[in-house]
């Protein structure tokens, strides 16, 4: 199941949004963020802790049980990688470190952004965690679009 970008449909309609970053790397903390209830989105400070696949995977699962949409914060190096890793696991945004010129910028959004002539970017679909319940290219496209890129 994709789960609907409430922080983007909240950033679309101009309202404030609240969040808050967690650096654990237990799933649990991130479904505790989301059931207080408080919360538009949680970052998880990838930066300053340590991270895999699974925990990505997990992390958004636990995220997915209180509707809470998750942002991931990485470190410079391996950042591509790990943006996409984490948007395959079912993260809402990607917050970027380290910019320091308008082509960081670019480098970045290119990540991210689709891989298709009309949007440029380098991320293919990826048989990952959505692809489990029919990932329609459509929906694939449309969850892509909805990205918060920080």
């Amino acid at each position: 199941m994709i789960m609907r970008n409430t922080f983007r449909e909240a950033l679309n309609a101009g309202k404030p949004t609240i969040g808050t970053h967690f650096l654990f790397n237990d799933p649990d903390i991130a479904e505790l963020i989301g059931d207080t209830g408080l919360f538009d989105y949680a970052e998880f400070a990838a930066e300053y802790s340590c991270l895999d696949m699974q925990l990505l995977y997990h992390l958004a699962r636990a995220a997915q049980c209180a509707a809470l949409p998750l942002m991931i914060k990485l470190d410079q190096e391996g950042q591509g990688f790990w943006a996409q890793a984490a948007i395959g696991a079912g993260f809402k945004s990607v917050l970027f470190t380290d910019i320091r010129k308008s082509e960081d910028i670019d480098e970045c959004h290119a990540v991210i952004r689709a891989d298709t002539p009309t949007d440029s970017g380098r991320m293919g679909v990826k048989i990952r965690r959505p692809a489990l319940s029919s990932y329609a290219p459509d929906q694939y496209l449309e969850d892509l679009g909805s990205l918060v890129f920080v």
